[in-house]
C-alpha cells in the first residue's frame, strides 16, 4: 500500500513484532522510528469508504499531508479494517495474536467498546506489550486534544501565531517509541502495558508478565517503573 523507499538504519528490534492502531502524527512517527531500528511493524487503519480508489488511506495524515503520510510508512505494512464490525475484529484478532507491541492513541473509553482495553487483552494476550498515547493522566485520558492545545496549555502559543514545530505531537511519538525500548528485561522476557502521554503528567503500567504503557509528553511507566 506504501511504496516510499526504506531500509532500516539498525536491527535493535529486529524480530520484534508492533502493531499499531494510532493515527494522525504520533502514532505513525513512533512507528517510523521503530521500523527504522528493525522492527516488523503493522497499521491497521479503518476501511475507506465504499468506492474509494484502490489504496486510499483513511489516515487525516494521508489525506491533508500525502508526502509526510507516505514518508511515515515507508516500512510499514498497512492494512485496513472495521474494528465495528465481526469481520474486522476477527482481523484484528489474528494480528494481535502475532504481535509483540500494540501502539494505540485512542481515548481509553474508545478501546474498551473495540475490546482493547487492557485487562481485555492481558487476559487473551498475556505475552503482549501495549503503548497507549493519550492526552493527559487519569480522567483527562478522556479529553480530545490536539498539539496547538497542548502547546497553549503549557503558554507555547502567543498571540494569533501558530507554533513553528508539531513539539507535543513529536514528543509523544518519541516517549512512545521510547517505551517500546525501555521494557525491563526486554521484550522477549517482560511484557507491559505503557502509557505515554502527549501533553504532560505520568503514566502507570500493571501486569507481571505482558505489560501495558500510557505515553504522555514528559513521563511513562513500565513495568511498575517510572522513568522519566
Amino acid at each position: 500500500m506504501n511504496s516510499f523507499p526504506f531500509k532500516a538504519s539498525s536491527n535493535t528490534l529486529n524480530g520484534i513484532r508492533i502493531l499499531s492502531v494510532a493515527l494522525n502524527l504520533p502514532g505513525p512517527a513512533a512507528l517510523m522510528r521503530l521500523a527504522d531500528m528493525g522492527a516488523k511493524c503493522t497499521k491497521l487503519e479503518p476501511l475507506p469508504p465504499a468506492g474509494s480508489a484502490k489504496g486510499t488511506t483513511t489516515d487525516p495524515m494521508g489525506l491533508y499531508a500525502p508526502h509526510a503520510y507516505a514518508q511515515l510508512h515507508g516500512g510499514v505494512k498497512v492494512l485496513q479494517a472495521d474494528l465495528k464490525s465481526d469481520k474486522g475484529q476477527a482481523q484484528l484478532q489474528k494480528l494481535l495474536a502475532q504481535t509483540d507491541v500494540l501502539l494505540t492513541s485512542f481515548r481509553p473509553s474508545a478501546l474498551n467498546k473495540l475490546g482493547l482495553s487492557w485487562n481485555d487483552l492481558h487476559t487473551k494476550f498475556p505475552t503482549m506489550n501495549m503503548v497507549s498515547i493519550v492526552g493527559s493522566a487519569g480522567a483527562g485520558a478522556e479529553i480530545p486534544g490536539h498539539d496547538l492545545t497542548y502547546l497553549a496549555a503549557h503558554g507555547l502559543v502567543t498571540g494569533l501565531a501558530l507554533p513553528s514545530t508539531l513539539f507535543a505531537d513529536m514528543a509523544g511519538s518519541l516517549q512512545a517509541s521510547e517505551a517500546v525500548l525501555k521494557v525491563p528485561g526486554g521484550l522477549a522476557m517482560a511484557h507491559k502495558h505503557h502509557s505515554v502521554k502527549v501533553a504532560g503528567a505520568t503514566e502507570h503500567a500493571t501486569g507481571k508478565h505482558g505489560a501495558k504503557a500510557k505515553s504522555y509528553l514528559p513521563t511513562y511507566i513500565l513495568g511498575g517503573t517510572t522513568i522519566y
